[in-house]
């Protein structure tokens, strides 16, 4: 049984060849794309060209958010207390934000996962930091992907200060 669905895969191939061909036509019209919106998201390691490009369609316009934490409420990423009954000081435990952007959290994701395992310096200091701190894998993850959105949102102003520039500047 298995024999045959593997000489019709094999036969398949050249729909195999295909798609991967549309892929990459797909990958270089999202690279021109990119290049026009003059950002320098895919500079950061771990972020390649379809992903800046998810990143520009999902959040739009950067200058919507005032602040790093509203970008990180909005991707579902900011930390989220699990009790509120924990006194007056800063809760000591927090979980996942099941609201936001899913999109969004699942290429930060994607991005803190790269960069630990292409043994990205800055991303295995910060995670083992982290995890000396106390801090669970789970919870040195979720440390790290906000500290992904912090430095993707600040990258989007300065390129989106930069487009506004060269707006004015041009006659």
């Amino acid at each position: 049984m298995y024999r045959a669905e593997l000489r019709r895969l094999w036969r398949d191939d050249g729909d195999l060849v295909e798609v991967q061909r549309r892929v990459k036509q797909l990958e270089c019209r999202l690279a021109v794309l990119v290049d026009e919106a003059r950002s320098t998201l895919a500079e950061e390691v771990g972020i390649a060209v379809v992903s800046a490009a998810e990143l520009l369609a999902e959040v739009g316009d950067p200058a919507r958010f005032a602040t790093e934490s509203k970008f990180a409420r909005w991707c579902g990423i900011a930390c989220v207390p699990i009790s509120s009954g924990e006194g007056d000081g800063e809760p000591d435990r927090h979980r996942l934000d099941l609201l936001g952007n899913r999109k969004v959290n699942r290429i930060l994701h994607n991005i803190s996962i790269t960069q630990a395992r292409c043994r990205h310096e800055p991303a295995t200091h910060y995670l083992k930091r982290k995890r000396t701190e106390g801090k669970s894998s789970k919870e040195a993850r979720r440390a790290h992907k906000r500290q992904l959105a912090n430095r993707i949102i600040r990258r989007m102003w300065t390129d989106h200060q930069r487009q506004r520039q060269l707006h004015a500047s041009a006659p």
